[in-house]
C-alpha cells in the first residue's frame, strides 16, 4: 500500500493510496490526543507463561512483593485493563511459588483502591476486592475476574492483605494519572464513540489483514486529521500500526487466545472472524465457543469474513435479512461516495479549520493541495462506477439475528477495493444502531441519565405532600386560634414564646417521623426482567433492571451471580461532568468478586435512597416451548357444519387449538404463541414440564393482549427531587455531555433509536409498536428468577418478568 510518487492514478489506485493515508493519519491524531490528555503507560514486561490479555497494549501489570528480596516464598502478578472508559474491567491474577508447592492453605484479599489523580468524576470510582484462596500443595494457579467500572481512569493502588492486615512489600501502583481531569469528559466521549473491533487472526486471509482494516476505516471515518507533504510521507506516518494507545480501534488475537468468559468481550463493538473459525465454534461446546455465543446473545455483532451465504431460515429469532437494494444504493453511491465530496472540493480555509492541532505551514498546505483533493475526486468517481449489486448478489452480504445480537456474513473478498467498500457499506447498514456497544447495553455507568426516574419505585423516597400540608395546617390552627387565644384570655401571652417553639418542634418531628414510617424500615425492589429464548438450542439470555430502596441500608450489601455483568445506573440530577471535577474524591463503595458471586458493599444502597442496577446474564439450558397440532383440531370439518368463528364472530379456517409442551423449569402465564403461518393461540398458564391445549384467537385479540402486557408495568416519567426547572437544565454548563447514550444515537442514521438497550427495544417493538410477533415465536410472563433480587430480604413490588423467543 506504499505509494512511490504522485501521478494520475487508475480507478482503483487512488483508493489504495487514499485509504492507507487516511487510516494512518487517523492513527497519528489518535495518538496525539491520547498523549496530550491522558498519559500512556509503558508496555509491561510480561513473562511468556503469564496469564494473557487479548493484547498487551490494553493491559498493565504489577508484581507482588515489590522488593527484590522475597522472603514470602511466592509471587503474585496482577494484570488489569488499561482502558480508561467505564467498560467492564478484567483483572487477571497469577500466584506462583518460588520454592515448591505450598505447605498450607492460604487466604488473601487483593484490593484495587482507586486513587484521586487517576479517576474522574471524583465520586464515581469503585474499589475492588478479590478474595484469593490458595489450596495446600499449590505451586501455580491462575484466575480472572470481571468487575464493574463506573469512572473514567485506570489508576489504582494494589494491596495484598491476609487476616485483615497488609502484607509487607505487597503494595504497588497500577495505571496512570489523568493529565487533565477537566477534559477527561471529552477523552471519554472519544473513546466510547470509537468503534472497537476484535479481529480473530486466520492464516486464510493473513495477507489482506491490514488492507481490510484500512478500507473499513476509510469508509467509517474518512477525515484528514493529519497532513504530509507527499503520499509517501503520509503512508509512513502510521508506521503500519493498526492503532495506538487508548484510542486503538482494532485489536487482533489468535483463536486459541480467545477469552473463556463472555464479559471479556464486552468492551468490543464487533468481532471479525474468518469463516473457517466461525464454522468450528458455531456448534462446539468449548469454553471459547460458549463465551463467544453468550456475547452474541447479549447483543454482540460477529462479522464473518469470506463467508458463504447462511442456510435459509437459519437464526434464532428471525430469518436472514438483506439490505434493501434501494437503501444500499443510497448508502453506497450517495453516502459512501459523498463522504469524499468535501475532500474533493475542500479549499485551504476549510482544511485549516478541520485540522486545528496540525502544524500547517504554507509549504505543507501547498504540498497537500497538490495531491489530496485530486485523489479524493478520483476515489469518489471510482465508487460511483460500481453498482451495489456487486456487494449484494448471491454471495454478498447477509445478516442472521441471534437473540439480541447478530451474525453478518461478509461474503467472499473481492479484488476491487471499491466493491469491498460497498460490502462495508452493506455491513454498516445492517448493523444500524446495534453498532455501538453502549446503545446495545442501554446503561451508562459514569453519569447515567434522567431515565433513572422512569424506573423508580412509586411512592417511596418522596415527600407526602398532602400529609405535610395537613400537619402544617394543624400547627397554624394550634398556634393561632387555639394557643394564642387561650393565653391572651388568661393574660399570659408571654407563654407563646415557649408554646410556639414547642409546637414547631413537635410538628417538624411528626413530619419526619411520618416520612420515615410511611416508607418503612425494610428493603423494597422493583424489577423489570426480560428473558430472550433461542428455541433451537434452548439457551437464553436475561436482562434485569432493578431499583432498590432500603429504609435501613442492608449490612451485607447486594449479591449478584458470579457470571453476571452488573452495571450501576446513576441518578443523573442534570449535574454535568465538568461541574463535578472540583468535588472531593470518594469511592462509591467496594465490589467483591469471587468464583461464587459478585458482591456490592452497603455503601451502594444508602438508607432512604433509591439505587438502580442493570444485570445481563446468560441462562444456558433454559429450555424450550414446543407446539404440535391437536388431534381433534386436525379432523376435517363435517359438511353443513357452522364455520369456525372467533369470539367476535369473525370466521376463520385452520386449527382452533394446538398442543403446547413446556420443557423448562419455569411456570409461564398468559402465554401467546404465533405459529409458522402467523396464526395466534393463547393459554392462561403452563406449569413447568406441563402439556396443555392453547386456543386459537384472532390477530386483533392477540394485538390487544400484547398491548395489555406491555402496559402491565408502566414507566414513571416524573423526576424525583431534581431541584431544577426545564430552563435551568437547558442552561446547565456541559449539559450536552451528561447523556452519552442519547448523543451516540443522534449520530446514527436509523429510524429506530432505542434508549434502554436491545432487550427493552425488542420487547417494545413486539408488544407496543408492532403488536405482532415473528412467525414461530411466543411471549408470556413468568415469576422473577432467584437471581433477580440481590438482597434476600427485599420485598418485590410492581415487578414483572417477560419471556419471549422462538419455537424449535
Amino acid at each position: 500500500m506504499m505509494i512511490t510518487g504522485w501521478k494520475p492514478l487508475l480507478a482503483t489506485e487512488p483508493l489504495r493510496a487514499f485509504s492507507g493515508g487516511i487510516f494512518r493519519c487517523m492513527i497519528v491524531l489518535a495518538g496525539f490526543v491520547c498523549a496530550t490528555l491522558h498519559a500512556q503507560s509503558p508496555r509491561p514486561n510480561v513473562r511468556p507463561d503469564a496469564p494473557r490479555f487479548l493484547s498487551d497494549e490494553i493491559s498493565q501489570e504489577v508484581r507482588l512483593p515489590t522488593s527484590a528480596n522475597n522472603p514470602l516464598g511466592w509471587t503474585i502478578r496482577v494484570r488489569a485493563s488499561s482502558l480508561a472508559t467505564a467498560d467492564i474491567m478484567r483483572v487477571e491474577v497469577e500466584f506462583a511459588t518460588t520454592g515448591g508447592p505450598t505447605t498450607a492453605e492460604q487466604q488473601f484479599d487483593l484490593r484495587l483502591i482507586p486513587l484521586a489523580s487517576g479517576h474522574s468524576p471524583p465520586q464515581a470510582s469503585v474499589a475492588v476486592s478479590l478474595p484469593l484462596s490458595i489450596s495446600q500443595g499449590t505451586d501455580r494457579v491462575r484466575l480472572s475476574r470481571h468487575v464493574p467500572k463506573t469512572s473514567f481512569g485506570n489508576l489504582y493502588q494494589v494491596e495484598l492483605r491476609a487476616d485483615g492486615r497488609a502484607i509487607p512489600d505487597c503494595k504497588a501502583v497500577l495505571g496512570q494519572p489523568i493529565a487533565d481531569a477537566e477534559y477527561s469528559v471529552y477523552v471519554n466521549e472519544a473513546q466510547q464513540n470509537a468503534w472497537h473491533v476484535l479481529w480473530v487472526e486466520s492464516d486464510a486471509d493473513e495477507s489482506t489483514f491490514k488492507e481490510s482494516l484500512q478500507l473499513w476505516s476509510l469508509f467509517d471515518n474518512p477525515m484528514p486529521l493529519m497532513v504530509a507533504s507527499t503520499p509517501e510521507q503520509w503512508a509512513e506516518l502510521g508506521g503500519g500500526a493498526l492503532g495506538v494507545g487508548q484510542l486503538k480501534r482494532f485489536q487482533n488475537v489468535k483463536m486459541q487466545n480467545m477469552p473463556l468468559d463472555w464479559r471479556a468481550l464486552r468492551p468490543y463493538d464487533a468481532i471479525m472472524i474468518h469463516r473457517t473459525d466461525w464454522e468450528a465454534v458455531e456448534s462446539a461446546d468449548s469454553s471459547v465457543a460458549i463465551a463467544l455465543r453468550d456475547w452474541v446473545h447479549a447483543g454482540g455483532v460477529v462479522i464473518v469474513r469470506d463467508a458463504s451465504p447462511p442456510p435459509a431460515g437459519a437464526g434464532a429469532s428471525s430469518s436472514d435479512a438483506v439490505p434493501a437494494q434501494d437503501a444500499l444504493d443510497t448508502v453506497s453511491h450517495e453516502g459512501v461516495a459523498a463522504r469524499f465530496d468535501t475532500f474533493a472540493t475542500m479549499d485551504e480555509q476549510t482544511f485549516v479549520s478541520q485540522n486545528p492541532y496540525a502544524d500547517l505551514t504554507p509549504e505543507r498546505i501547498k504540498a497537500w493541495q497538490a495531491w489530496f483533493p485530486t485523489s479524493a475526486e478520483m476515489l469518489r468517481q471510482s465508487l460511483r462506477e460500481y453498482p451495489s449489486s456487486r456487494a449484494t448478489g448471491r454471495t454478498g452480504v447477509r445478516r442472521r439475528d441471534d437473540l439480541a445480537g447478530m451474525v453478518i456474513y461478509l461474503g467472499p473478498r473481492q479484488d476491487e477495493e471499491p466493491v469491498q467498500i460497498l460490502q462495508w457499506a452493506a455491513v454498516h447498514n445492517l448493523m444500524s444502531w446495534h453498532r455501538p456497544r453502549l446503545t446495545r447495553n442501554g446503561a451508562e455507568p459514569i453519569l447515567g441519565s434522567q431515565r433513572f426516574f422512569q424506573w423508580v419505585i412509586p411512592g417511596v423516597s418522596q415527600p407526602p405532600v398532602y400529609t405535610f400540608m395537613g400537619l402544617l395546617g394543624m400547627f397554624v390552627i394550634l398556634v393561632g386560634p387555639v394557643a394564642y387565644r387561650k393565653t391572651a384570655k388568661a393574660g399570659r401571652s408571654y407563654l407563646m414564646f415557649a408554646i410556639a417553639p414547642v409546637l414547631a418542634l413537635t410538628t417538624t418531628g411528626a413530619m419526619l417521623g411520618y416520612g420515615v414510617i410511611a416508607d418503612g424500615f425494610g428493603t423494597r425492589v422493583r424489577s423489570r426482567q426480560i428473558t430472550w429464548v433461542d428455541g433451537a438450542t434452548g439457551d437464553a439470555f436475561t436482562r434485569t433492571r432493578s431499583t432498590y430502596f432500603a429504609g435501613i441500608r442492608p449490612a451485607d450489601g447486594l449479591t449478584f451471580a458470579a457470571d453476571a455483568e452488573v452495571t450501576l445506573y446513576p441518578d443523573n440530577q442534570n449535574q454535568s461532568w465538568e461541574s463535578r471535577v472540583d468535588e472531593h474524591f470518594e469511592t462509591r463503595g467496594l465490589v467483591s468478586a469471587t468464583s461464587e458471586d459478585v458482591g456490592f458493599s452497603r455503601e451502594f444502597l444508602p438508607s432512604r435512597q433509591q439505587r438502580q442496577f442493570v444485570v445481563h446474564r446468560p441462562t444456558n439450558g433454559w429450555g424450550r416451548i414446543r407446539v404440535k397440532a391437536a388431534t381433534e383440531a386436525s379432523a376435517p370439518q363435517s359438511p353443513g357444519a357452522s364455520p369456525k368463528q372467533f369470539e367476535d364472530g369473525t370466521p376463520f379456517s385452520g386449527p382452533d387449538s394446538i398442543i403446547v409442551s413446556s420443557e423448562t423449569d419455569a411456570a409461564l402465564q398468559e402465554l401467546l404463541i404465533c405459529d409458522e403461518k402467523r396464526r395466534y393461540f393463547f393459554v392462561a398458564a403452563v406449569a413447568a414440564g406441563e402439556t396443555v391445549t392453547a386456543k386459537r384467537i384472532s390477530r386483533e385479540t392477540a394485538s390487544k393482549r400484547m398491548g395489555d402486557l406491555y402496559k402491565r408495568q408502566w414507566l414513571i416519567s416524573s423526576n424525583v427531587g431534581t431541584g431544577q426547572t426545564a430552563s435551568q437544565r437547558n442552561l446547565n454548563r456541559g449539559n450536552n455531555t451528561t447523556d452519552l447514550l442519547t448523543q451516540q444515537l443522534s449520530t446514527i442514521d436509523s429510524s429506530t433509536k432505542p434508549i434502554d438497550g436491545v432487550f427493552e427495544n425488542e420487547l417494545q417493538q413486539r408488544l407496543q409498536l408492532q403488536s405482532d410477533l415473528p412467525a414461530n415465536s411466543f411471549i408470556g410472563l413468568c415469576d422473577l428468577t432467584g437471581d433477580a433480587i440481590a438482597i434476600s430480604t427485599a420485598e418485590p413490588t410492581d415487578s414483572i418478568h417477560y419471556v419471549f423467543g422462538s419455537l424449535p
